[in-house]
């Protein structure tokens, strides 16, 4: 044994006396006891003891070998760890350094990037509304030329302070004119005409003096002046004098008009005039020089108003006013004799105020370089809202040459996010034409520069140098551990080394191993793991039907067949809904239901892929997601806070966008959203569709915490509040006033939270104070999104004209295409028609046969792109249209965009024969598609018949007062007279609307609907048929049109009818029973819908008590007058619908809805009409009592039904 122990020594402590003995006994006995046996079967001599000797001294050799071997790798890995470390750390904290300052760099040219995107895209929008204020302005007054049958020079421009206070109000503009062009032979003329026309001066004056203004007084021109006086009698001309100016600025020194533009700026009136464009003029007060230049003043004093600082550059703009411009401006060389330049109109800019309330406050620093290419240059410095003059010339930092951005003013419209609605004359690039140049700065860089890269690299080689002592300590620690083991190791080695053949030795060690891993293969999971896996994609959840295994539930062993569950928490859940869907939903076509959810819930996908937030579900149109789960998250609250405002921010972006194709009301739909935190138990629901589900308090809180907000605010329950407050985010957080009665938890205290970063965005509003009959009516967002949707609508409806006659054409050439119209001779529509409406009212309106090639060859209309032209007269039309619906609440282009979104659904549920599968005749089974065209009557055959229901849906109420026919009856309004006293407001809405479209300027719009005086005149017999319907109080006409219900609805009545006069007979009864109900269809839509424009009607009928034209206060009557309204009307109306079968399910859901909606009435409707006539009084009283006695009363009751 001494010699074991000197093997062994400095790695094995000394053995005892006992532990040798026992050793040797050991091996003694085992020695002896055993029999050793050769190859053979022959007893082995005594030598093999000394082979069992030298067996245990050589692996007594292997086990020192190996733990010699050991320490060096040991040391060896070691030694490279720590240099590793090392290395690590110096490359970390440089990454870290370098990362941050590349961050900052970074977040600094984003920054100058989006600042840059702002500034271009607002600038680009101010000067396409400047223009598009100016085009307008000159088409009124060439239009109100034309009809009054004036000349240039010699017209003058009624209401022109109110007129100019509204264009100033769309542009930046500080002063704004108007310069007629006078030849040398029209001056005497002229001077004599202006002298003799100068009334509006004093309209002017009385204006502004009412706004505070003070005013000296004027003097008249004795002739046309200049820079030196007046001008000679022998001046060549031509001359563009000043007399329309506002505001207007008296002067002591100089008459009030007269000032030759001319004589100045010749160069760019020049240019204005030969090339038809918008030109620019010189820019003042770019350098002192300017300012202090007596002469240069005077020829600016015209331009600018006497109290305006001339140290800071100003620009006027030049707009062309043209003759015959009311059919549009677009002019080339074959037509530029018909639209002769006869004066200008001026506008004039300070450079500042297009660059002012465009970067939010603390984005410092941007650098703005205008200049043009006559050599004008001079820098401003944008601080926040505040743009600064620095001076003339270039001044920015050449240390940011590489940060510019540069663009031609002509160019900015493409830089414009909303695109440009500007069709007028384009901006010369000719005439010195501006630029503009964008820098970063100083100022800005200093914004982004902070010490937090040197921080960051500190506390990151602070967290390595801990990292490595930890290291190191956990080094020694288990060195010591491993020492102890590896002596067992050599101790273990030593005796098999001495018990078994080397052969034998050496399969058991690789053995041991192998039944090591074997072991170590056993996977024994958690739920937890498994949960995570599943939400991850790549674990259990498989579908398919129970197996025994899982329907025994957990196994002992832990496998995957266990139940899928853990509970969780940390977590904060978030319920989101779309507040008004319910009511949105019933208005709509099931396609558009899922556009618009599936483009919400898509984006909110994204936006939780970048938040770190899981999505559970959806429910309908609400929203549920969860943080903290799988992977837990400290800042879960403030992570689902984000979420929540990205969502809300999303939405608003979204449903703008979306309202041109969905509706105008999509805009105005908004999120309600709701959060609690807590524990939550999450689990799969495994059978044939697995689901993800939440459980638990948390989540029921969550969904109160929804149910009880407010739209678009963030509501959130006391945990919720405590967590943020408790993350530093205490800012976010505002006590809710009240507490709110939660189903399950009575009453509890929430908070509404405000998360900051994303800035939302701002709406502007302002007083329209134009008058009810003025011609130049500014368009409200609303409007123009109402204007924006019946445009596509209309311009898909023409795509289908084309496309339809287009196959028609090919067929046409072909010889075998059948009648598209009556074969009677007709003469064509002109713009004088004869008559009135009521009397063209036909009982059959012919529509054309069906072909069913011409529904198998007709082109794609998605594929057909519509003129410009067709388009710019489409919207010219649709806004006329608009501006000539009074403000009333109900009678108003709001809800005739409401009727036209009901026609357009309701012919969208009739089966068009397209749909159909094309049979040939000769296959015996007959075309199903001319089936289906009979069983429709044919109307969706046509699309021109389509088109003349939807037009009839937008022009139905044009002018209507406000009030009914019997009222304008009694009253003995001139329509009385007009129209025999019978459907006064329809027949004047045709004949208003049919007048417009019949404008010379209009004529491509006129061409590409009705190609043929056959189309026409059938088009004119669905507009009268369709709006004379709408009249549903002339009890002559209601039994008329039952009559002729029951003779095209009952078999008795059309005996001796050929096919095609019966079913001409039943497609004409059934549009106009499609506008009825599309006219009252708020009565079979969605309870909020129905007691939107039930309000907005009572509002219309007591604003007509109040002023006098009804004698009966509405709401004595008006509980009892809804229901047998219901009664006698519309459920009857819903019931015929459905009789003729040709709407489909929409028959059967506004049945349904009109009787739900009675039901409510019913119930409700006596609380209702309190509440509205509340609102109603109080309103008035509120508004009337803060205005002063006399007439500005009345204007004060009349504000507050357009407030309501």
């Amino acid at each position: 044994m001494a010699s074991q122990e000197k093997v062994i020594e400095g790695d094995l402590p000394p053995a005892g006396a006992d532990d040798d003995d026992d050793d040797a006994s050991s091996d003694d006995d085992y020695s002896i006891g055993r029999e050793s046996f050769s190859d053979d079967g022959s007893e082995v001599d005594g030598d093999n003891n000394n082979n069992n000797n030298s067996n245990s001294k050589r692996g007594r050799r292997q086990g020192n070998d190996i733990a010699v071997q050991e320490s060096r790798a040991v040391t060896i890995v070691r030694f490279l760890v720590v240099i590793l470390l090392l290395a690590v750390t110096a490359g970390v904290a440089y990454g870290v350094y370098f990362y941050v300052s590349e961050s900052e760099t970074e977040d600094f040219e984003n920054d100058f990037d989006d600042s840059s995107e702002k500034v271009l895209d607002s600038v680009g929008s101010v000067l396409d509304q400047s223009l598009g204020a100016i085009d307008n302005f000159m088409v009124s007054v060439i239009s109100y030329a034309e009809r009054s049958n004036s000349t240039w020079p010699y017209v003058t421009i009624p209401d022109f302070s109110v007129r100019a206070a509204k264009v100033l109000s769309l542009s930046k503009a500080s002063v704004f004119g108007v310069y007629a062009r006078v030849t040398a032979d029209d001056r005497a003329g002229w001077e004599q005409w202006a002298n003799e026309n100068n009334d509006w001066i004093n309209e002017s004056i009385e204006v502004q003096e009412r706004q505070g203004e003070e005013l000296s007084m004027w003097s008249e021109p004795e002739a046309i002046s200049g820079v030196e006086g007046y001008l000679p009698t022998e001046h060549p001309g031509p001359h563009f004098p000043s007399f329309y100016s506002a505001p207007f600025v008296t002067a002591d020194d100089r008459p009030a008009y007269g000032f030759d533009l001319h004589e100045t700026f010749s160069e760019e009136l020049d240019a204005m005039v030969d090339k038809r464009v918008v030109t620019m003029g010189r820019t003042f007060g770019a350098d002192k020089e300017d300012v202090e230049n007596v002469e240069v003043s005077k020829k600016v004093s015209g331009l600018v108003l006497p109290d305006e600082d001339l140290s800071e550059p100003i620009v006027a703009m030049y707009y062309p006013i043209v003759e015959n411009a009311t059919s549009g401006v677009s002019i080339t060389e074959d037509n530029a004799d018909d639209h002769k330049v006869v004066g200008a109109i001026a506008m004039t800019i300070f450079w500042r105020e297009l660059l002012q309330n465009i970067l939010s406050p603390g984005s410092d620093g941007m650098v703005v370089v205008i200049g043009s290419d006559c050599n004008q240059v001079f820098t401003y410095h944008i601080f926040g809202p505040v743009a600064e003059y620095v001076g003339t010339g270039d001044l920015h930092d050449t240390e940011y040459d590489h940060m510019t951005r540069f663009v031609y003013l002509y160019q900015l419209a493409n830089f414009s996010f909303r695109g440009s609605s500007y069709t007028g004359f384009p901006l010369s690039d000719e005439q010195c034409p501006y630029w503009m140049k964008l820098y970063a700065s100083d100022t800005m860089r200093d914004d982004h520069e902070t010490n937090n890269p040197l921080i960051f690299t500190i506390v990151a080689a602070s967290i390595f140098v801990f990292t490595s002592f930890v290291f190191c300590l956990y080094d020694c620690v288990s060195e010591r551990r491993q020492r102890k083991v590896l002596r067992v190791a050599v101790q273990s080695t030593a005796v098999v080394s001495s018990l078994f053949p080397q052969v034998v030795r050496d399969r058991i060690f690789p053995g041991t191993q192998q039944s090591s891993n074997g072991k170590s293969g056993l996977r024994v999971e958690n739920a937890k793991g498994r949960l995570q896996q599943f939400l991850r994609g790549d674990g259990d959840g498989e579908e398919g039907e129970d197996t025994p295994e899982q329907a025994r539930g957990p196994d002992k062993a832990g496998t995957s067949n266990a139940p899928i569950a853990e509970l969780f928490s940390d977590t904060t859940v978030m319920f989101a809904d779309i507040a008004g869907f319910t009511a949105w939903s019933s208005v709509r076509e099931p396609a558009q239901v899922f556009t618009l959810l599936e483009t919400l819930y898509g984006a909110f996908d994204r936006l939780a892929q970048r938040r770190g937030v899981f999505k559970v579900e959806t429910i309908g149109d609400s929203y549920v997601a969860v943080t903290g789960l799988p992977e837990p998250r400290v800042d879960h609250a403030v992570a689902m806070g984000k979420f929540a405002r990205d969502c809300r921010e999303k939405m608003a972006e979204l449903t703008e966008k979306l309202g041109r194709t969905l509706g105008p009301d999509t805009g105005d739909l908004q999120l309600r959203i709701g959060l609690n935190s807590g524990p939550v138990t999450a689990g799969v629901l495994r059978g044939e569709r697995s689901r993800f589900q939440l459980f638990g308090d948390t989540v029921n809180t969550a969904a109160r915490m929804e149910s009880t907000g407010v739209v678009s605010k963030i509501q959130v329950s006391q945990t919720t509040a405590d967590l943020l407050t408790s993350a530093g985010k205490g800012h976010w957080v505002t006590k809710r006033d009240g507490e709110v009665e939660a189903k399950g938890k009575g009453r509890v205290q929430t908070y509404f939270i405000e998360p900051s970063g994303k800035g939302g965005t701002s709406v502007s509003s302002g007083e329209d104070t134009a008058d009810e009959d003025d011609e130049f009516q500014v368009m409200d967002e609303k409007t123009r999104r109402l204007v924006d949707w019946n445009c596509e609508i209309f311009g898909k409806l023409i795509k289908q004209i084309v496309a339809r006659r287009e196959a028609w054409q090919a067929l046409s050439k072909k010889g075998n295409a059948k009648k598209q119209a009556s074969g009677r001779a007709l003469p064509p529509v002109t713009t004088s028609t004869k008559g009135k409406p009521l009397d063209e009212v036909k009982e059959v309106i012919e529509l054309p046969e069906f072909d069913p090639r011409l529904a198998q060859d007709s082109t794609n209309p998605a594929n057909i792109e519509l003129d410009t032209a067709v388009t710019t007269q489409l919207r010219e039309y649709v806004s006329l249209i608009a501006s000539m619906y009074r403000a009333n609440p109900f009678h108003c282009f709001e809800h005739a965009s409401h009727v036209t979104m009901s026609v357009v659904k309701l012919l969208s549920r009739i089966v068009a024969p397209s749909d159909g599968v094309i049979r040939t005749a000769q296959d015996g089974k007959g075309e199903l598609a001319s089936t289906l065209h009979d069983h429709t009557y044919g109307i969706t055959s046509d699309p021109l018949t389509q088109f003349a229901c939807v037009f009839s849906a937008l022009i139905h109420d044009v002018d209507h007062q406000g009030v009914p026919n019997s009222t304008l009856l009694a009253e003995n309004s001139p329509l009385v007279a007009t129209y025999d006293g019978h459907s006064m407001a329809e027949q004047n809405s045709v004949d208003l609307a049919w007048k417009l479209l019949m404008e010379d300027q209009f004529e491509d719009l006129r061409t590409i609907i009705c190609a043929t005086p056959n189309e026409m005149n059938r088009f004119r017999e669905l507009v009268v048929n369709s709006v004379m319907a709408t009249d549903i109080m002339d009890k002559d006409l209601k039994d008329l049109r039952n009559q002729r219900w029951d003779k095209a609805f009952q078999e008795t009545s059309r005996l001796g009818e050929s096919q095609e006069v019966n079913t001409n007979r039943k497609a004409t009864i059934v549009i106009e029973h499609l506008i009825q109900a599309s006219d009252v269809a708020h009565t079979m839509q969605h309870w909020h819908v129905y007691l939107k424009w039930n309000r907005n009607f009572f509002f219309e009928c007591y604003q007509a008590y109040l002023d006098g034209r009804a004698k009966t206060d509405p709401s004595l009557g008006w509980y009892k007058g809804e229901i047998g309204f219901f009664d006698f009307y519309i459920i009857p109306l819903a019931k015929k619908l459905k009789k003729c079968g040709v709407f489909g399910v929409s028959s059967d859901e506004y049945l349904n809805y009109a009787l739900t909606n009675r039901q409510e009435w019913e119930n409700r409707g006596q609380e209702v009409v309190e509440e509205m006539k509340r609102a109603v009084l109080s309103q008035t009283n509120a508004l009337v009592k803060e205005t002063q006695e006399g007439p500005l009363a009345r204007a004060a009751e009349h504000n507050a039904f357009t407030s309501i």
